[in-house]
């Protein structure tokens, strides 16, 4: 209860302070960092507690090297968070007519100016020309559980209990990228660490852009090629539903098993007014799997090289892979584009399911288009169509979609799916209930819509079926997905958000039959979630934040059901321009872990913290950030975890004996 009375008389002393700053001029203080919050936006619905590094590192990078806006182009403009295509198309119009950008302001000239400002400002800035600025970015980190893991303890984790994480990167204006990148998890040994490295060049020769070392390739709605990881389905209804490529891109992150290796070579070929884009590439890299008698059984895609049977896993089998992308833009505002690449082992992979990838070689095509439809009159360029058709050796998938910007104030996604249980990518990213494109068949709508100045409302409806088995379960099955979030800003400072949401999906459950047998029955499960979140900003020096969530889930036939919920009190404080600290108390109770309750919180930068809260208990942790001069930032996290129902945490080689779990984290950036 210590850790409660201290977090609640910094909250009061804190409010006092913010009383008396109001009497004079604000004008010297920083912001409330709000970075972290269009994060949170983007991935407040994600239910894993596995790291999502990816989605941050490429929103980070993009605030440290932002798009000029006199240069920057539709796609790029459309990879920036909640951006829809016809709100880029109005961006480049306008540029057009103004031939230069002076401020960001001028961007109220358009429909929903100020809305564009608002998600595009930490992305952009605006520069006559381009300045090529070189910049040496240095960031070290180091963190560890503070409680004494099993596997430290009956040596099977052959490394230290210290997790390390190093990175350089280097960039000349957009035109010289470069970067290293080395992760030591917690227990693994220096020499089975990951090291990963790039190095990017624009415009150089004929060549548009090349990629040498460690890259991802984006194209199309991500059905034969994406990113390992993308924004899914949460109360940023519309913009995520389509995807916006830039073919191959550097790989800045560390998960260590969903990127390329090797180079991507782009082109671009002007056409009149038209263009045409081509990109060659090809990767050679080692993957971690479990290998039985010469034969592949499955991939091992987590990534942690502690024990003596994880080790057996790394490197076992290598994957080889040529490809390329042709893609055709027409000044109509339409394009077309194809991608396709040939993957080979060097063992072959055993399938232990019908429908699962098997042999030593795949083959992967697919063919997607995109059109505004102002080119057929302008009262359409508010409209959006897009899709994607692939095609595997055993099945095909597809995906068909539009966005309607109605009015200033409303925007509709329509999507329809069809994933058949054959097709496979295994380097897709698609739009859908699951991470796997494939089994999968789905018609989704969102609609985000300003009601007034004050009031906001989005949403989604999701009806999606697998038509074959899948992990979880040796039936077909199906479900429904909805979700609801109303903000409203109630006055200056005060905001309040509501959020519903509400899912059915067809599950496998235990029960009894009249005989007295054990059986299991395809049963509806049925989760409802209602979140209601305050935030009070009375200046920009302290920010108040709570929120309540409460969660049942309900099983039909079996008689069964479960309650959760978790209430938390957050405060942001910045003393001083380079200062601020958060503070974090959060109580947790749920039936079961089947009830449990994601609460994703703020962490040193570049690190995904979305920990499941189940059982019963309390969390609590403390961020510090400290400019400690113009090219120094530091940043501090002590976190800690204490359950009331139980006398060891988790299980196996990372269990700890006692009901806590702490732990803390350093990080130092240069910025030179």
């Amino acid at each position: 209860m210590n850790s409660i009375r201290i977090f609640l008389l910094l909250t009061i002393f804190c409010a006092g302070q913010s009383v008396r700053a109001q009497t004079r001029s604000d004008s010297s203080a920083a912001n409330i960092p709000n970075a972290a919050e269009s994060v949170e936006q983007l991935l407040d619905q994600v239910e894993t507690e596995n790291e999502k590094s990816e989605i941050i590192d490429r929103l980070n990078w993009l605030q440290e090297h932002p798009f000029n806006l006199n240069t920057i182009s539709k796609e790029e403009l459309t990879t920036i968070p909640g951006m829809t295509p016809a709100e880029a198309h109005a961006v480049i119009n306008l540029r057009k007519s103004l031939r230069t950008f002076r401020s960001l302001g001028q961007l109220e000239l358009v429909e929903g100016g100020d809305q564009i400002i608002g998600k595009i400002r930490p992305y952009v800035i605006v520069e006559d020309e381009v300045n090529a600025r070189s910049s040496i970015n240095i960031t070290s980190r180091t963190s560890r559980d503070l409680q004494p893991r099993k596997g430290f303890q009956d040596s099977s984790f052959k490394g230290s209990a210290v997790k390390n994480y190093n990175r350089v990167t280097f960039a000349y204006g957009d035109r010289i990228q470069s970067g290293l990148l080395f992760e030591k998890d917690a227990g693994e040994r220096i020499g089975d660490s990951f090291l990963s490295g790039y190095l990017a060049v624009k415009d150089w020769s004929v060549f548009s852009q090349i990629v040498l070392g460690d890259y991802v390739v984006e194209s199309g709605q991500g059905l034969v090629l994406w990113r390992s990881s993308a924004f899914g389905k949460g109360s940023e209804a519309v913009s995520v539903a389509k995807k916006t490529g830039l073919a191959a891109q550097p790989y800045r992150s560390s998960d260590e098993f969903n990127f390329l290796r090797g180079a991507a070579v782009s082109s671009d070929l002007d056409l009149g007014d038209n263009k045409l884009s081509f990109t060659v590439l090809f990767s050679r890299r080692a993957l971690s799997a479990s290998e039985d008698s010469g034969l592949v059984s499955s991939f091992y895609e987590e990534g942690l090289f502690r024990t003596p049977g994880e080790l057996g896993k790394k490197s076992t089998v290598t994957e080889k892979i040529i490809g390329s992308r042709l893609k055709f833009s027409s000044v109509a505002d339409w394009n077309i584009g194809g991608t396709l690449y040939h993957s080979s082992f060097d063992k072959p992979i055993a399938a232990d399911r019908l429908f699962e990838f098997s042999g030593s070689s795949a083959t992967v095509g697919g063919i997607d288009a995109e059109m505004n439809l102002g080119w057929l009159t302008p009262k359409l360029s508010q409209v959006t169509i897009f899709g994607e058709a692939a095609r595997s050796r055993d099945g095909s998938a597809g995906i068909i979609g539009s966005l309607l910007n109605l009015t200033r104030q409303a925007s509709v996604a329509v999507i329809y799916r069809n994933y058949s249980p054959g097709f496979t990518s295994l380097h897709s990213a698609g739009f859908g209930e699951r991470s796997e494109t494939k089994n999968e068949r789905g018609f989704y709508v969102g609609a985000d819509v300003r009601v007034t100045s004050w009031l906001h409302v989005s949403g989604y409806l999701d009806h999606f079926r697998f038509p074959w088995r899948t992990y979880d379960n040796p039936l077909p099955t199906s479900g429904r997905d909805m979700l609801v979030q109303t903000d409203a800003r109630v006055s200056d400072g005060f905001d309040l958000s509501l959020r519903y949401s509400n899912k059915t999906i067809e599950t496998l459950e235990p029960s009894i039959s009249e005989s007295g047998h054990d059986i299991r029955l395809l049963v509806d499960r049925l989760q409802q979630k209602v979140r209601l979140t305050a935030t009070f900003q009375p200046n920009k020096r302290i920010r108040l934040r709570g929120r309540f969530e409460t969660t049942t889930v309900n099983y039909s036939f079996v008689n069964r059901s479960e309650r959760g919920y978790l209430l938390y009190q957050e405060l942001q404080y910045v003393p001083a321009s380079t200062l601020s600290a958060e503070a974090r108390l959060i109580f947790f109770q749920t039936d079961s872990y089947n009830s449990r309750l994601y609460e994703y919180e703020n962490d040193v930068r570049g690190v995904f913290s979305n920990p499941a809260m189940y059982g019963k208990g309390r969390r609590w942790y403390l961020l510090l950030r400290w400019k400690a001069a113009d090219v120094v930032h530091i940043s501090a996290k002590y976190s800690e975890t204490q359950y009331d129902d139980r006398t060891t945490i988790s299980s196996g080689s990372t269990e700890i004996r006692g009901d806590i779990d702490n732990r803390i984290a350093l990080q130092v950036e240069f910025k030179l």
